[in-house]
């Protein structure tokens, strides 16, 4: 009898270390893409949100609803003008979110191949240095 406490003690508290001790979720969500004309340029917004012990770099994006997909900033200078720098990458460090929103980071979608219209849906391919390719779903939304 004794042992079989003994047992079931150690076997919870192993199954108790071996969840405390597994790193979180490495995940993009909350994903949505701004109405668009064919042969213009879109937006894509989203989050993506780093749970692990381990920081990540996005090196790229792709799709197929646009010649170039790039990353962008947005931002507006000491007299009120704004404007975009593409970035080359973008860190996600461990433990942290990073937004991509309207007026800030941005996946930018260079010349449409057809028109994004409300209620379309749409994929993009994000590539990390460590997570590898991640698709996500994108509903086209105001």
């Amino acid at each position: 009898m004794k042992n079989k406490k003994l047992l079931s003690v150690l076997l919870l508290a192993t199954m108790l270390l071996s969840a405390c001790a597994k790193p979180g979720e490495f995940k993009v969500m909350d994903a949505w893409a701004r109405p668009a004309a064919s042969g213009e340029n879109g937006a894509v917004y989203f989050t993506i949100s780093n749970a692990t012990n381990t920081g990540d770099t996005l090196l790229s994006v792709s799709t197929d609803v646009a010649s170039a997909a790039e990353v962008h900033m947005s931002m507006m200078d000491a007299n009120g003008v704004m404007s975009m720098q593409m970035q080359e990458s973008i860190p996600v460090p461990a433990q942290q979110e990073v937004i991509f929103k309207p007026g800030g980071l941005h996946i930018m979608l260079v010349e449409l191949n057809r028109d994004l219209k409300i209620g379309d849906t749409i994929s993009l391919t994000l590539n990390f240095e460590k997570a590898g390719s991640i698709t996500i779903q994108a509903p086209v939304k105001e």
